[in-house]
């Protein structure tokens, strides 16, 4: 197997851990559901069987009042389970990311035997490079709040069914806003791990700079978005991040010295070679009409924004950004 397919095989195992890590979520957060299903249930039902309810009268029920304290208890318990999986998926990221950075640095050398000696940090400095990681850190900072924000959220979706419908249709809207701390606690948890696994496998290659030249940026071309197309084959230095998106699964290929990229203007021209029925779906009619019209280059599909925990992240540019001069 050459780099790219050791890449490949490395990102299905990162990818089969998190999925054992999600099956493991959805379960704990079952638990919240378990806990205040019948009070919800029992208050849109208060609400549906009360003629001209305000929102100042549904706020004031002890039964809302219960409803909205045993969910945030449930949801900090929840919030925890999350840390405790993060805690783990993290550690093992990193160690994963330092192996995987050597094997595929020594297959780029062409002697897999060279994965052996060469250099690496210990787990434990990549952790604390890692400055999301830490506890009093922006990434659990996020996390704790989500008790607060769920349960704000299911709350704005009672209010908001006095109003838009009850019944059934309200409901769903409360489900619905539950559900909100079940997406967020899994894009948190897939975003930390992938995130510490490719600083871990950037620390190695740095720690090796004396047989590489930098880093090639690779998505799996069947699912990558525009902006990670347009990023696809393109060299870094190794001081630089892969600031992928949330939920993001690119990785990085070494490129060792005196080696060429063969993977340069892949993701332009992978893009280029599928149908245009798929070339508009993946940009959107209006995106894929200035494309075509030569508004901008396939290259500026790729934008920066800077977020809270992670710092710059990769985005796919609007339109309206694409064609301001």
């Amino acid at each position: 197997m050459d780099v790219v397919e050791y890449a490949e095989k490395f990102r299905r195992m990162l990818i089969s851990r998190d999925a054992a890590a999600e099956r493991r979520l959805i379960a704990a957060y079952k638990q919240v559901y378990v806990a205040v299903g019948a009070q919800i249930d029992a208050l849109i039902l208060a609400i549906a069987q009360t003629e001209e309810m305000t929102a100042g009268q549904l706020v004031r029920m002890t039964r809302y009042q219960r409803l909205m304290a045993d969910l945030e208890r449930e949801l900090t318990k929840f919030s925890g389970v999350t840390q405790a999986e993060i805690a783990q998926l993290t550690r093992d990221a990193i160690r994963a990311g330092a192996d995987d950075a050597r094997y595929l640095t020594a297959v780029g050398l062409g002697d897999v035997k060279l994965a052996a000696m060469l250099k690496t940090l210990s787990p434990t400095a990549v952790e604390t490079l890692l400055g999301f990681l830490a506890p009093d850190g922006p990434l659990y900072a996020r996390l704790n709040g989500l008790p607060a924000y769920t349960a704000e959220q299911v709350s704005r979706a009672l209010v908001e069914g006095l109003t838009l419908g009850r019944g059934p249709r309200q409901t769903a809207r409360v489900l619905n806003a539950l559900g909100m701390g079940l997406t967020d606690a899994l894009r948190m948890t897939r975003t930390a791990q992938i995130w510490a696994y490719r600083e871990s496998t950037r620390a190695t290659y740095l720690a090796n700079s004396d047989v590489l030249q930098g880093w090639v940026w690779y998505a799996n071309l069947a699912t990558a978005c525009p902006a990670c197309l347009a990023m696809h084959g393109t060299v870094h230095p190794l001081t630089e991040t892969l600031n992928d998106h949330h939920n993001g699964r690119c990785v990085m290929l070494p490129l060792t010295i005196g080696s060429t990229n063969e993977l340069a203007g892949a993701g332009e021209a992978y893009f280029r070679s599928l149908p245009e029925a798929k070339q508009k779906e993946l940009l959107g009619p209006g995106k894929y009409d200035a494309w075509k019209g030569g508004k901008f280059a396939f290259a500026d599909l790729a934008t920066e924004h800077t977020d809270e925990v992670y710092g710059p992240m990769r985005s796919v540019a609007s339109l309206a950004t694409l064609t301001t001069p």
